[in-house]
């Protein structure tokens, strides 16, 4: 039996003034993959990501989570997010609270968790990160590559079903990049859902169950990493990946 849909997206459009980015993408994830997302800058691999859970409104399309339309205006769009875990490039820790008190706001507040259910589950996933001795720390303390563990370790608190990631290294420094990308590997091995913008090819390579290359407004190929990689098809992906292998 194949594994049920998670995530259906039916010819996504989305326009920024008279330049339209997306221009009528479908897709479907299942539950338990890991879905590597690659493309040349501005391709509007971000923009496509930001749609799936509303943090842009798409132009037009349909968006399915979990059976829900999210593009319907009637869709309590926070409800859906607390489902939906976000690790953007810039990690958006509150500088003002620990990294405890930074992990445990979401689940309080609005999944009404009582405090020590909240802690625990947060120091769990600290130890499993390796950063439980930081639990007191504050984000200025840690370096690029912990806070952005430590964003992934957020989202996880909220129990999601699917992690969206946003270049989650790009913002590091290179010799950070494999601490955060070893936690992703992790996550992938507990099959948590993943969509994964990332221009990191050996982690899309590795763990991705499906390779997507997004250029000029849609997805020109998707396969496994072995076909995507070992004999691209598409004019476009075989040039771009010429520059970036």
């Amino acid at each position: 039996m194949s594994a049920k849909s998670l995530l259906q997206v039916k010819e996504l459009r989305k326009q920024f003034g008279k330049q339209e980015v997306l221009k009528g993408i479908t897709t479907d994830i299942k539950a338990g993959e890991v879905v590597c997302v690659i493309g040349p800058s501005g391709s509007g691999k971000s923009t496509f990501l930001r749609c799936l859970n509303r943090l842009e409104e798409a132009s037009s399309g349909q968006i399915l989570f979990e059976g829900v339309d999210l593009c319907d205006k009637k869709t309590d769009i926070d409800s859906v997010r607390q489902r939906m875990g976000m690790v953007f490039q810039q990690f958006n820790l509150f500088p003002h609270m620990n990294i405890l008190k930074n992990l445990t706001l979401g689940p309080m507040e609005l999944q009404k968790r009582s405090r020590e259910e909240a802690e625990a589950y947060a120091m769990e996933l600290l130890h499993k990160v390796g950063l439980a001795e930081r639990a007191n720390a504050y984000p200025q303390q840690l370096s690029g590559g912990q806070q952005q563990r430590i964003a992934i370790v957020r989202a996880l608190c909220m129990k999601p079903d699917v992690m969206l990631f946003d270049e989650p290294t790009s913002a590091l420094d290179p010799e950070m990049v494999g601490e955060v990308l070893n936690v992703m590997k992790d996550l992938a091995a507990q099959k948590m859902t993943m969509v994964v913008v990332t221009h990191e090819m050996g982690f899309a390579r590795e763990v991705a169950s499906r390779v997507m290359f997004l250029a000029d407004g849609y997805f020109l190929e998707e396969g496994s990493p072995a076909e995507l990689f070992g004999n691209p098809k598409n004019e476009r992906l075989q040039s771009f990946l010429s520059k970036v292998l």
